[in-house]
């Protein structure tokens, strides 16, 4: 992702306090974060073609499998992070095909650093994809 052009990240996260820190990751970058409190308004969020989505895997009553169709569906790629003790929660994202999965320490340590490499790769493999 260019540091010239204007991007926008969608996430679905419970947290105040998390979400302001992703909030000023993303800003240190020159990106936008849009923060939705419903699984409805993630769905309508990815209709805008965000650069990047996001959400906590410490919401529970998230459908991994349905998550992932919609957002493969919509051509966005999903960003999962969660407690680096729930292994099992973090093992089911990567089985069920989130793009990229982060225990939150590691996440939280780093976002922008995280959100370049991601962006940075995003970017790469869509112009990998769209090269002739």
């Amino acid at each position: 992702m260019s540091s010239s052009q204007p991007f926008r990240v969608l996430a679905f996260v419970p947290e105040l306090l998390t979400s302001v820190r992703i909030e000023s990751g993303v800003q240190r970058l020159g990106g936008f974060l849009e923060v939705v409190e419903t699984p409805d308004a993630f769905v309508h969020g990815l209709k805008t073609q965000p650069a990047l989505a996001l959400f906590d895997l410490t919401l529970d009553w998230i459908d991994l499998d349905e998550l992932v169709r919609v957002c493969m569906s919509a051509g966005v790629p999903l960003l999962a992070f969660g407690p680096h003790i729930d292994t099992g929660r973090l093992r089911a994202a990567r089985q069920a095909g989130v793009d990229f999965v982060y225990p939150r320490s590691k996440f939280m340590t780093d976002v922008s650093g995280t959100l370049r490499e991601v962006l940075a790769g995003v970017e790469s493999a869509r112009l990998t994809r769209d090269d002739p």
